[in-house]
C-alpha cells in the first residue's frame, strides 16, 4: 500500500486543506480488476486528518481488502455547510468523491463507497448519508455525538469530557445561532424526511461503548434506525469514548461490507 500526506485546494472549503490517502500500490493487485473501492474516514472534534492513521491499524485493514482510504480535514465544522464558515457537508458528499475519481482513479460508484467516522465524525457520517443517500452505499457511525444541542449542554457542566469543553463556541459558526442548532437539521428529522421521501438509505453500522458519555444519544438514534433503516446493524461493548472501540469497529465494518 502507498500512504500519502498532502494538500489540495477545495472550492467548498475555500482554502488549501490536508488530505491523507492510503491506496493500493502494487499494480498486480488490481490491474485486471475494477478500480479500488473507497472508504472516507471522518475525524472527531479534537482530531485532524492524521488521527485515524495514528490511532488505528487502518492501513493494514485497507491492504487486506485492497481498499483506497481518504482521510480529510474539516476542523470543528460538524460536517455542516456552515453559516459562518466552510461548506464541509458539500466537501464530503460532492467535491471529495470528484477529487478521488480524478486524482486517484478509484471507484466512486455508490455501491463501492463507504463513509465512516467517530464522535463528531460519527454524527457527520450519519448526517451525510441521510442528506445525500445517493452518494454512499455504506455508513459507519461510531460513538456519534448525534444531538449537538445536548452535547453543548453537557459541555457547560464541570464534569464535561475534555473533548467537548468549549465547543459552545462552535454553534454560531455551524448554524448562525447563539443558542441551538435547528431541530430540522438533526438526525431524527433527517431520518423522518428520508423515509417520507422514500429514499434508498445505505447500510448503516452503529457502534458505541456502554460507558461512553454519548451512549444515551446512541440508544435514542438506534431505536429510530431500527424502525426505518432496512440494513441496520448495531453493536455495543464495555468501554468509554476510546480508540480501542473505534479500531475494532472499522475493522468489523470492512469485514461486514467488503466480504
Amino acid at each position: 500500500m502507498a500512504y500519502f500526506v498532502g494538500n489540495i485546494y477545495s472550492d467548498c472549503l475555500k482554502q488549501d486543506t490536508q488530505l491523507q490517502v492510503i491506496i493500493p500500490q502494487d499494480e498486480r493487485e488490481y490491474a485486471c480488476k475494477e478500480d479500488p473501492k473507497l472508504l472516507i474516514l471522518l475525524h472527531g472534534l479534537s482530531d485532524n486528518a492524521a488521527t485515524w492513521v495514528r490511532k488505528t491499524s487502518i492501513e493494514r485493514y485497507a491492504q487486506e481488502y485492497n481498499l483506497a482510504v481518504l482521510m480529510p480535514e474539516v476542523h470543528r465544522s460538524w460536517y455542516y455547510d456552515m453559516e459562518n464558515g466552510v461548506d464541509a457537508f458539500s466537501y464530503i458528499t460532492k467535491e471529495l468523491p470528484e477529487i478521488a475519481d480524478k486524482l486517484f482513479h478509484v471507484s466512486v460508484k455508490r455501491e463501492d463507497m463507504l463513509l465512516a467516522g467517530l464522535s463528531m465524525g460519527g454524527y457527520g457520517a450519519l448526517r451525510c448519508v441521510l442528506k445525500a443517500p445517493e452518494v454512499f452505499g455504506y455508513c459507519g457511525a461510531f460513538s456519534g455525538a448525534y444531538d449537538i444541542n445536548e452535547v453543548v449542554r453537557i459541555s457547560r457542566t464541570e464534569e464535561a469530557p475534555f473533548v467537548i469543553r468549549g465547543m459552545e463556541k462552535d454553534l454560531k459558526a455551524v448554524a448562525g445561532l447563539q443558542n441551538a442548532v435547528p431541530e430540522e437539521t438533526l438526525i431524527p428529522a433527517l431520518l423522518e424526511k428520508a423515509v417520507a421521501e422514500k429514499k434508498d438509505l445505505p447500510g448503516i453500522y452503529m457502534v458505541c461503548g456502554t460507558e461512553d458519555f454519548l451512549y444515551s444519544q446512541t440508544t435514542k438514534i438506534r431505536k429510530l434506525c431500527e424502525k426505518v433503516v432496512k440494513d441496520f446493524r448495531y453493536e455495543e461493548c464495555p468501554g468509554t469514548h476510546e480508540w480501542r472501540i473505534w479500531d475494532k469497529a472499522i475493522e468489523k465494518m470492512l469485514a461486514m461490507y467488503l466480504k
